[in-house]
């Protein structure tokens, strides 16, 4: 990935992370070189808990494909582009919180679009963290 106009677009969190990953290989291949540039310590330890942290959230397992097919999906809706990228990052799962990330929700699309949107975002990210979820739910229901 080549950043062409640095601050001309947003970015998504998988963008993010495969940036990351991509400039700490060109890094480690410098440093690998004759020449051994050196990046300096404290950057490196930045982009490698960036990495990680992005790496535990949703964008840790999305993939180009899931991203593409998604951002397709969105355009039908009248969204900007930052209301996109927050359910692409933080993937709803509830009506509500969709609520929560899309300015003057209630003005802007009805109950029917929302639901539509919502089963959307389900079907092109699926969550890999259903499974757990399901899993702590049943262990709280059979400590009860």
């Amino acid at each position: 990935m080549i950043i062409e106009n640095p601050r001309a677009a947003m970015l998504s969190n998988f963008e993010v992370l495969q940036l990351l990953e991509e400039q700490q290989a060109k890094q480690k291949k410098a440093q690998d070189s004759t020449n051994g540039i050196s990046v300096p310590e404290n950057l490196r330890t930045v982009q490698f808990e960036l990495a990680e942290y992005l790496k535990e959230t949703s964008c840790g397992t999305q993939d180009q494909k899931q991203v593409k097919e998604f951002m397709e999906a969105m355009k039908s809706y009248e969204l900007t582009m930052a209301e996109k990228l927050q359910l692409l990052n933080l993937r709803p799962r509830s009506a509500v919180e969709i609520y929560l990330l899309i300015e003057e929700c209630e003005e802007r699309f009805s109950e029917d679009q929302l639901e539509e949107m919502l089963e959307t975002v389900l079907s092109a990210l699926p969550r890999d963290d259903d499974e757990l979820m399901e899993e702590e739910y049943d262990e709280e229901q059979q400590q009860d």
